[in-house]
């Protein structure tokens, strides 16, 4: 469970005065939930993503996870983000397996835990390659292992896809699926992508601009496995699409 109560971050500006980027934000999420955040630009997505991953601390309020209160990052939160943060001087296997091996695992059980998860997304074939020599679909499959690997309860993802091709992006949506179908972690999701946040998520979470409030929680209820090309001829799928393209659109105006 992912408890937030009454959180808000303020930042000092450059000039010296006070901006707020989130405010009074309450939510509770279960074990196992799939939710994906919305809103529009600055209302403090990624900050809260951050903040719940102990990266940025809060001006007021707080965030417990399964009832401890969150100071500072910890291996139970993975976070994978939009620009990879995969080594250039290692390999995939090497960026794979470091995670494991900053938490004292030996190198040799650190290495086949991390082929296990190569294989899973499809790089197993590549262990060996640097990161400059794959595509940036490729990387971001190592980068979604490399945080897998260390089994975290959490996953906070930034906007994981945002910065592929259209056909990559609705593959590793796909692939990203059939892992959780398997794990069953807890997911923080943020996007800008509406369809991709109804394809995915179980609850979407839409902010108001800022300073980012929860303006509202749409249940998305869907039945899983979700194939796209079922979900595109869906009423329902359609009708939530239409509305949160509504409150986002609303939102903007």
């Amino acid at each position: 469970m992912i408890t937030i109560d009454h959180l808000g971050k303020t930042f000092k500006t450059a000039r010296g005065t006070e901006h707020a980027a989130l405010l009074d934000i309450d939510l509770h999420i279960p074990d196992g939930q799939f939710v994906s955040i919305l809103g529009p630009s600055g209302c403090g997505k990624s900050t809260l993503l951050y903040m719940v991953g102990g990266f940025e601390q809060p001006s007021r309020g707080s965030i417990k996870v399964d009832g401890r209160l969150v100071t500072q990052p910890g291996p139970d939160r993975g976070p994978v983000f939009q620009e990879y943060a995969l080594f250039p001087w290692k390999t995939v296997l090497g960026n794979v397996a470091y995670g494991l091996r900053e938490q004292g695992v030996p190198k040799v059980q650190a290495e086949a835990r991390a082929m296990v998860w190569l294989e899973k997304v499809k790089l197993d074939k590549y262990a060996h390659f640097y990161p400059r020599e794959l595509s940036g679909g490729m990387r971001q499959r190592a980068a979604i292992a490399r945080t897998l690997a260390y089994e975290p309860g959490i996953l906070l993802m930034d906007e994981p896809f945002g910065a592929l091709d259209a056909h990559t992006r609705l593959t590793l949506q796909a692939e990203l699926l059939t892992l959780w179908e398997q794990l069953r972690n807890t997911v923080l999701f943020v996007t800008h992508a509406v369809d991709e946040a109804v394809y995915l998520s179980d609850r979407v979470i839409v902010l108001t601009g800022s300073p980012g409030t929860v303006r509202e929680i749409i249940d998305i209820d869907l039945p899983r496995p979700r194939v796209r090309s079922e979900l595109l001829v869906n009423r329902k799928y359609q009708d939530y699409i239409v509305h949160l393209e509504s409150l986002l659109t609303g939102e903007h105006a």
